[in-house]
């Protein structure tokens, strides 16, 4: 049997009509209508759009399909739309969204509403030999709002194929035209005002590789506050923690920026914001530390034999109560005088107009020049630092390589459109590695660490409470096995890095030609 058909409607052509149209040469019979909403969800910075996936509510449904398609691939029934992917019914649904929407709030970005007639066409014998249906579909429920969409289904019937095509060959004639792949996912989100895929923390801008140095550096740290801006906005909603680490990247990258990218803004100027900086970093510290450990709440108990389990339950409603307190603390912060005032300067100072003969060393130097020489400057400080970890392993030696390589990696981010992207997304991805090994090794000595400290603030007075210390000492335990681990794997991981295929690559693209 030939698939349906869709069929968009000719301007000034409407279901009236048709139905007028096809009754000089058709039995047809007009069923009752049937209506539904649609509602769309996605993660704040559109991960399952980048997947070409839309997921939207129908009913007591949630349902999964790729974008241009009709095929359903996952579905679960639901009592309350999810926010968070543990809110979901074990079902397959989850188990595919889980990787890719991970700790995200899901949002609803817009609802449509389709109201679909069906006809039947009948036979001089009362047969139903083909099926029409009449849809508009409306960003509201009142039927006498501007549809934004009118489709027409043709649905063939088994045993009838003659009726479907002849059918076919009159809508066209008439001027129906076949729809061409088009999806409602963008309709909807264009009425709601939403445009896929507008945000994302990546680094997404294009450098001139003759622009002054000042001028592009420039363009990296506008962009950089736009991404602060926006995240700033949504903290306060407290939707989800990664507003708060999308925040403090722009930051650090920032950060980053003034410290690496040198003598390109005059040295007082760069020292003024960098303590600025310094300032506007501190303010989510904590607030970001409470969020990765009840983040990680179902993965530490894990850790845990079975029997203590339920014994670290204390620990995590400390940690929520102190959590609600370090969110204040940041709301106030980002209220504060001096964190307006420092975002305001900075804004002014990033739109001045460019100075016609800047004086700083490197400002008038093309950026090409001035990126080649610090990434490779970088790249080969991270290779001298860790073959002197590899002849006396310290634990505070890979610390500062993994900062040296967050340098790295931020410079490679910064100005990877100035190179093959390609070459440099493998480069990317070598560092990224050892930035996986070095960050690991670091999260657990600082998890170590953290849990020795709230461990003295809790209070030991009762059964329960020495229950708690007991199941995280065992977690203590566990975590130090794993950073003896993560260090052990060091040693393969930077030799990879440092490989002479590695220095090959990054000699050719980051030296001068």
């Amino acid at each position: 049997m030939r698939p349906t058909l869709q069929f968009s409607f000719p301007d000034g052509y409407d279901e009236q009509q048709l139905m007028s149209d096809l009754a000089d040469h058709y039995s047809t019979k007009k069923e009752r209508f049937v209506s539904e909403s649609m509602a769309i969800y996605d993660t704040f910075d559109w991960r399952l759009f980048n997947k070409s996936l839309v997921l939207y509510e129908s009913g007591n449904k949630l349902v999964l399909r790729k974008l241009f398609e009709s095929t359903i691939i996952h579905s679960a029934e639901i009592t309350a739309p999810p926010v968070f992917i543990w809110d979901f019914p074990d079902s397959e649904l989850k188990e595919q969204l889980a990787p890719i929407i991970k700790m995200r709030a899901l949002l609803k970005l817009a609802e449509v509403y389709s109201r679909a007639t069906p006809y039947r066409i009948l036979n001089h014998n009362e047969k139903t030999v083909a099926r029409l249906i009449y849809e508009e579909i409306r960003s509201s429920p009142d039927k006498h709002i501007p549809a934004l969409a009118t489709y027409l289904w043709l649905k063939p019937v088994k045993g009838y194929p003659r009726y479907s095509q002849n059918l076919s060959k009159r809508l066209k004639e008439a001027g129906f035209t076949a729809s061409k792949k088009e999806d409602i996912y963008f309709e909807a989100l264009r009425v709601a005002d939403k445009k896929p895929g507008n945000y994302s923390t990546k680094l997404n801008i294009h450098l001139d590789p003759d622009m002054p140095s000042d001028e592009a550096t420039k363009v990296i740290l506008r962009f950089l506050l736009h991404v602060i801006r926006i995240n700033e906005a949504h903290i306060e909603k407290d939707l989800d923690t990664e507003f708060v680490h999308d925040f403090r990247v722009a930051i650090r990258r920032t950060r980053s920026a003034l410290g690496q990218i040198k003598n390109v803004f005059p040295a007082e100027t760069t020292d003024r914001f960098r303590k600025g900086f310094a300032f506007v970093g501190k303010i989510s510290n904590q607030l970001r530390d409470l969020d990765v450990y009840l983040l990680n709440e179902v993965n530490y108990k894990a850790m845990l034999p079975a029997v203590l389990r339920d014994n670290i339950d204390t620990l995590f409603d400390y940690l929520r109560e102190k959590r609600s307190t370090a969110f204040q603390e940041v709301i106030s912060g980002l209220d504060s005088r001096k964190y307006k005032r420092i975002l305001q300067n900075w804004d002014v100072f990033l739109n001045e107009p460019r100075q016609a003969s800047p004086t700083v060393a490197n400002a008038d130097l093309p950026i090409i020049d001035l990126a080649r020489k610090r990434i490779y400057k970088k790249y080969r400080r991270t290779v001298k630092d860790g073959n002197l970890i590899l002849k006396d392993t310290k634990d505070e030696m890979l610390h500062l390589l993994r900062i040296e390589c967050k340098k790295l990696r931020y410079l490679l981010e910064f100005f990877s459109s100035l190179f093959p992207r390609k070459k440099v997304n493998v480069l990317i991805e070598q560092l990224k590695k050892l930035q996986d090994n070095l960050g690991d090794f670091n999260d657990f000595c600082v998890q170590e660490e953290y849990l020795l400290k709230i461990a003295e603030e809790l209070p030991a007075t009762d059964q329960q409470s020495k229950k708690t210390l007991v199941a995280i000492g065992s977690l203590i335990g566990t975590l130090d096995r794993e950073k003896q681990a993560a260090k052990d794997a060091f040693a393969k991981t930077f030799t990879d890095y440092a490989s002479p295929a590695n220095k090959t690559s990054f000699r050719k693209l980051f030296t001068s030609k």
